[in-house]
């Protein structure tokens, strides 16, 4: 399955990179507002934990589009960035020497991590999509706890899995799978929160959101343009019922 996952993003990275930062140019949004690229609840839990980034170690794992990466490195961490696909650091890699940003690329599984130092971080960070491709969660964690410093932080958001059983494909609201079939890696909030606890993390905040206007990550649309031209409209449930539930889910863990 890893080398599945490997070759499925080094062969559709360029034109995802193409898609996100030239089609919709995420680093002019970026380098205007650093914190855009986290969900205001994050922005909130990142704030209330870090006063100043400058100086810290931040490690992103399965950094994916890496604009979390750009945007620490832009408050002033000193940024890692981690992947399984060697063409999205590659893309990744490009964007930053272009602008002249001193980030470290290495490519690993995030759940092992090799090549990344025991206890070296302030700050573990994934977001939206990273636990879709990870078949071994406590794996995970436990390497996440591993390279952090003592006190250090795990802070995540995720597709909410309360939504994982429905197929939202259409207006009408279908069931397609039980909640507790976690087949196709649909985790539970519980496998998320017993995980993190059992591999040496104490869970201190959790939060569940919707959705927001003018995102880093949309849902409802494929482009910022396409919901400006459509208006919006289903971030409203009253216009798209879907958006009555939560769309993410969020933790904050302190290593102990």
């Amino acid at each position: 399955m890893k080398d599945e996952i490997k070759k499925s993003w080094n062969d559709h990275s360029d034109e995802y990179y193409n898609r996100i930062y030239k089609v919709q140019d995420d680093t002019t949004i970026l380098k205007s507002d650093p914190m855009w690229a986290f969900p205001i609840p994050i922005c909130t839990i990142l704030q209330d934990n870090f006063s100043d980034f400058h100086g810290l170690r931040v490690l992103v794992p399965s950094s994916g589009d890496n604009g979390a990466v750009f945007a620490f490195h832009l408050l002033g961490a000193k940024v890692t960035s981690s992947d399984i696909s060697e063409r999205q650091l590659e893309n990744a890699k490009r964007i930053a020497d272009g602008e002249g940003w001193d980030i470290e690329f290495i490519c690993a599984d995030s759940m092992k991590l090799d090549g990344i130092a025991d206890g070296f971080y302030d700050l573990v960070y994934t977001s939206n999509g990273v636990h879709t491709w990870i078949d071994d969660l406590n794996s995970m964690y436990s390497n996440f706890n591993r390279v952090l410093k003592q006190g250090g932080r795990y802070i995540m958001f995720e597709t909410h899995p309360f939504i994982r059983p429905f197929d939202d494909s259409g207006d009408e609201i279908k069931i397609i799978k039980d909640y507790n079939n976690t087949e196709g890696l649909h985790w539970r909030v519980m496998d998320l929160f017993n995980s993190m606890t059992g591999q040496g993390f104490m869970v201190v905040r959790m939060d569940e959101f919707h959705a927001e206007i003018d995102a880093h990550d949309l849902w409802w649309y494929k482009t910022r343009g396409e919901a400006e031209a459509d208006g919006n409209r289903k971030f409203d449930f009253k216009n798209n019922l879907w958006a009555a539930l939560p769309q993410w889910i969020g933790f904050s863990a302190v290593k102990i």
